[in-house]
């Protein structure tokens, strides 16, 4: 029978240096032949997932994106956007000002365009990953001609201002979600956002029972994937916290093949 897979990409997928080795690469291109399907599902924006996966090969028939936490999915073999639940440029406007009277870097994204207040040591962070056209300016909401997936906050040095800005976005706007993707990024998103909502929408679309999901990950953005999958993997190398929410911890890390080597008995 058709399996489904969902695995982050940052931590998870790819190693430390942001590849993938010919080992992996083999096996999700023999996941494709055989007949399952491959959904990379990631904070990052669809330019960014496309491009990456793009330049290391792993592109592969019925392919999927579920991107900037499962605010978008795109299915890669017909060049659409499936399922889009954005922020309101209305919330944009109120996150983006409240960051900046907390002193705490925001950024948010057009389709291939990262916006940002100003040059910074936390764009320039960013960027080394997930490089984007980078345009700067006080008013997003001014530029964006329709609402984005989501916002972003970087404090690269302090994870608990962080928490307290994620913690009085939600009280002030219950209607937005907030999670982090890494000690470092705090991600906005809508209420109806969501991985483990993204999941549960592509199974239901494409008829596959969810009990013959799998999801990966490593991140506390991972968890709702992890839970609504049938089989939910955390990666090793991940947060501690995400491991009760797991059915499999893999038994190598993300920079050895820690999830090819679990999957390839699953789908292969």
């Amino acid at each position: 029978m058709k399996k489904i897979l969902f695995t982050d990409m940052d931590g998870t997928l790819l190693n430390d240096d942001s590849k993938v080795s010919d080992y992996t690469r083999s096996v999700l291109h023999d996941i494709s032949m055989k007949g399952h399907v491959i959904v990379l599902s990631s904070g990052r924006s669809i330019h960014s997932i496309l491009d990456t996966a793009k330049k290391l090969d792993i592109v592969v028939p019925g392919m999927f994106i579920c991107a900037a936490n499962g605010a978008m999915i795109y299915e890669c073999d017909a060049d659409k956007v499936l399922y889009y639940s954005p922020v309101s440029l209305e919330d944009v406007k109120n996150v983006w000002n409240l960051a900046k009277n907390e002193g705490i870097h925001i950024q948010t994204y057009s389709d291939k365009e990262l916006l940002v207040p100003s040059k910074s040591k936390e764009v320039d962070y960013y960027m080394i990953r997930c490089p984007h056209p980078l345009i700067i300016t006080d008013a997003p909401w001014d530029i964006l001609k329709k609402p984005p997936v989501k916002l972003l906050a970087i404090d690269l040095n302090d994870h608990e201002k962080l928490d307290r800005f994620g913690k009085k976005i939600s009280d002030i706007y219950p209607h937005l979600n907030t999670l982090f993707s890494n000690q470092m990024y705090l991600e906005v998103i809508s209420k109806d956002a969501g991985k483990g909502t993204a999941l549960k929408w592509l199974c239901n679309y494409l008829n596959i029972p969810i009990s013959l999901s799998y999801a990966a990950g490593d991140q506390f953005n991972d968890v709702s994937m992890i839970k609504a999958a049938g089989t939910g993997i955390a990666m090793s190398n991940g947060d501690p916290a995400i491991f009760e929410f797991a059915d499999i911890l893999s038994e190598f890390d993300n920079n050895h093949d820690g999830l090819s080597q679990y999957i390839v008995k699953e789908f292969i």
